[in-house]
């Protein structure tokens, strides 16, 4: 399992509410690839997008206060991997409410939430225009 982590920053996967979006993430894509590819195992495809969509969500700048991806000001996926997420999801997402009510339920709620405006980076330096 431990190839299924993001490569950077898996450590705020661990806990709170990107631990729960990852954990759906993985449901998601398990089950997918699971009726599509007829293998018990993640086939590589399934297993490469899987690491890719874990490591953009670590490294969310909304961090804890991320909404969901669909109500998101941020688009921080690729064109072909956010037609590949779009794809699972929609296929997906319905059955979740049978396999993972409450977190499928939360996500939902989630989703009815506005997103929030995109954080400043806090390593950003301040730009001042001086007025003549």
């Amino acid at each position: 399992m431990d190839e299924l982590k993001p490569t950077v920053h898996a450590e705020r996967l661990e806990a709170g509410a990107l631990k729960r979006e990852a954990k759906l993430l993985t449901a998601m894509v398990k089950d997918y690839c699971k009726r599509h590819h007829k293998s018990e195992e993640l086939c590589d495809d399934c297993k490469q997008f899987l690491v890719y969509a874990l490591t953009r969500l670590a490294c969310c700048p909304f961090g804890q206060k991320k909404p969901t991806c669909f109500k998101c000001k941020i688009h921080c996926y690729r064109a072909e991997q956010k037609d590949i997420a779009r794809i699972i999801m929609r296929e997906e997402g319905p059955r979740m409410l049978l396999r993972h009510p409450i977190l499928t339920a939360e996500h939902l709620i989630k989703n009815m939430k506005e997103a929030p405006d995109k954080p400043r980076n806090p390593k950003a330096r301040s730009v001042r225009i001086k007025a003549d």
